[in-house]
């Protein structure tokens, strides 16, 4: 019997077309991180950390969990698609601001009294409010199933990185300044790629009729799903925001070439995460999240493994001598990234089942239990506190996701995380289907 992704060609092209397109993001990143390792230094590259922060934080916060409501209503309705993001962008524009005087409001804490850290934090944080536009507009996007415009956008994205920190470093311009100046604005340049997206008429006829009202279930829909996005950002931004007060910049700098590594595998699941999400809002199939999950895992193991072997040989060429301490806090985060998986694909699964709070509970229970381990371990431990804490807290969120999503998709949680030997073969062939994708895309 074919599994899910083999007879379902609109997600099989919109997970082929995701996942070959995010390795280019790891492939920048393993690029862009020595260069600022060398270029700023522990020290420097955790500083960097620390200023981008809270802009991450607030690009999460300010949206209003709107671009996921996007993607789930206009998958149903996209003759819809000009009110609600005009809505949309309006309403995350305004919180948006709000968000910046909030962060001007607690620059005092969150620069540990650094009056240089607490200007690149406001240069960040005021520079991201046109970035929310470009994540709504996204999110709008993906709903339409414009996969191709998302992929393009990646392709700036990634390219920009490399080539603009290539310059700095080359010119010797490369400071902690003009490093957050690139990460601000390189995302508003690659959203122009989305200015189509209300201009395009709608290739798919409306799968509800709409008897329920238009804002009303759009703002309804991302409240729900918005608390659990918060969640989720502040458990991704927890170190960059609190391993300074409570351990060191040294700390947080062999933490963060730590997770640039363990990183790459979740870079492509959560690639695979977001095509899932797209195309299961549009039409439902329970074995299509049960087969994804499997599989998504079976690639993290993979991946994870050949990174793990290797690591010893390169992580100091590439980083520099004062990194090494972070080789084997990596390993532990790797093994975490893989245990993260299955909690992924499950909670896109339940959101495309319309039941984001169950997802936003679960990663509101995930957060408590990062924070109590956090707060435990990283001020004796360090970089190894902070590694422990990331493994805890995926243990914790694909327990519960796997288990609420079985409830609700009438499936066992096993479905999701048992890898069989029809599962390997086919990863191979869509392995294979990827590369043959990625090739052609470049010769193009």
């Amino acid at each position: 019997m074919a599994s899910a992704p083999e007879k379902d060609p609109s997600f099989k092209r919109a997970a082929v077309l995701m996942t070959a397109t995010s390795f280019l993001v790891p492939a920048a990143g393993l690029v862009t991180a020595p260069i600022l390792a060398h270029g700023l230094g522990a020290e420097g590259r955790g500083l960097l950390a620390a200023a981008l922060a809270p802009s991450a934080l607030m690009l999460n916060l300010a949206t209003l969990g709107l671009p996921d409501a996007l993607t789930f209503h206009l998958a149903r309705r996209p003759s819809v698609t000009r009110p609600t993001v005009l809505w949309a962008s309006v309403a995350t524009l305004a919180v948006g601001i709000l968000s910046v005087a909030v962060t001007v409001l607690l620059l005092p804490f969150l620069a540990d009294g650094d009056s240089e850290l607490g200007s690149l934090i406001f240069v960040a944080s005021a520079s991201t409010v046109p970035a929310l536009i470009v994540g709504v507009v996204r999110g709008a996007a993906i709903g339409r199933q414009m996969w191709k415009h998302v992929a393009i956008e990646r392709l700036i994205l990634t390219a920009g990185r490399v080539v603009a920190f290539g310059v700095l470093f080359l010119t010797d311009t490369l400071t902690v300044l003009t490093a957050v100046i690139v990460n601000v604005a390189l995302p508003v340049l690659a959203g122009v790629v989305y200015i189509v997206v209300g201009a395009r008429p709608p290739l798919d006829q409306d799968k509800s009729d709409g008897s329920d009202g238009t804002l009303k279930p759009l703002f309804g829909y991302g409240v729900r799903v918005w608390w659990g996005s918060v969640a989720s950002m502040t458990l991704s931004r927890l170190a960059p925001l609190l391993m300074v007060p409570l351990s060191t910049a040294y700390d947080l700098g062999l933490y963060t070439v730590a997770t640039t590594v363990s990183d790459l595998p979740l870079v492509v699941a959560l690639a695979i995460q977001g095509a899932l999400f797209g195309v299961g809002s549009r039409d439902q199939l329970a074995s299509r999240v049960a087969d994804t999950s499997r599989l998504t895992l079976l690639l993290a193991i993979v991946g994870s493994s050949a990174l793990a072997l290797t690591l010893p040989w390169w992580i100091e060429p590439l980083f520099g001598p004062e990194f090494a301490p972070a080789l084997w806090p990596t390993i532990l985060l790797l093994i975490s990234a893989c245990v993260c998986v299955p909690g992924l694909m499950t909670a896109s699964g339940l959101s495309s089942w319309e039941r984001p709070t169950l997802r936003s509970v679960g990663l509101a229970i995930t957060l408590v239990a990062n924070i109590a381990a956090f707060v435990i371990l990283v001020p004796p431990f360090g970089v190894w506190g902070a590694a422990w804490t990331s493994l805890i807290s995926n243990v914790v969120m694909t327990v519960f996701m796997v288990v609420m999503a079985g409830r609700v998709l009438g499936l066992s949680p096993w479905a999701f995380v048992r890898i069989t030997r029809d599962d390997v073969a086919r990863a191979w062939t869509l392995g294979m289907s990827a590369r043959d994708r990625a090739f052609a895309m470049a010769r193009r």
